[in-house]
């Protein structure tokens, strides 16, 4: 497996709040995490940051070659939790970070199966077999109003209120963190992504990249399309190939 990433600030933003980190185990299996903060320039940079290194740093830590899907899973909602904790009780000791948050997805891809867990609306995206399948659900107003059917496909796609997300790392004492397994095939391609790439390339044309470009130059190739339409927020993308 390969495990590849980039960050990019985008046309608008004056910071570039995103983190990302990712990386090999010596049993060929990948980790990656992928982080978009909010809260002020500050805050949003320091609580994605605190939660990249520190959700990364325990899944480097506790992995070890015997885990199931059960202890990656255990482990990934484990370092989420205490990011949370951590992220939230910064905020509470310094007024100018009050209400800073972040998005995350993480993902540990072993063997045939790919790990994941996300809170907000930062991506995880399959490629198999010619085809593109958004593996999250964004936590964000617009989908809950789409799950109820109070708007359309279309309408989400472009909702004015599609920047606001329901559930976010450090800004409650407690966190909801959903968790996905994914069966893989060798040549399956997983994007974690933020909402800059989401919100700016559909997954139909992320699918069509991927078919046009080499896998070293995937991230590149999307932060560069993301630019093209409009750049307005930060654009981080990890993309594994199994």
């Amino acid at each position: 497996m390969k495990v590849i990433g980039n960050s990019d600030i985008g046309k608008v933003r004056e910071t570039n709040e995103d983190a990302f980190r990712f990386g090999k185990y010596d049993d060929g299996s990948v980790w990656a995490v992928v982080c978009d903060g909010m809260g002020g320039v500050s805050g949003g940079r320091l609580a994605s940051s605190i939660a990249a290194d520190m959700v990364s740093r325990k899944i480097e830590k506790s992995y070890n070659k015997s885990m199931t899907g059960v202890s990656i899973e255990n482990m990934l909602l484990s370092a989420i939790t205490t990011a949370n904790v951590t992220v939230f009780d910064r905020s509470t000791v310094d007024s100018g970070l009050k209400g800073m948050g972040t998005t995350i997805v993480a993902c540990v891809v072993k063997g045939s199966t790919a790990c994941i867990a996300h809170v907000g609306d930062s991506r995880a995206y399959i490629i198999s077999n010619g085809n593109i399948r958004q593996i999250t659900k964004d936590h964000s107003l617009v989908q809950e109003m789409l799950d109820k059917g109070q708007i359309t496909k279309e309408q989400f796609d472009n909702h004015p209120n599609k920047n606001i997300i329901t559930r976010v790392l450090g800004v409650d004492e407690e966190i909801e963190i959903d968790f996905d397994y994914i069966d893989i095939s060798n040549g399956d391609l997983i994007i974690l992504c933020s909402d800059g790439l989401s919100g700016f390339v559909k997954a139909e044309r992320i699918l069509e990249i991927s078919k046009n470009c080499k896998f070293e130059t995937l991230c590149d190739n999307l932060i560069d399309t993301a630019n093209e339409n409009g750049g307005r927020d930060n654009i981080t993308v990890v993309a594994v190939e199994c």
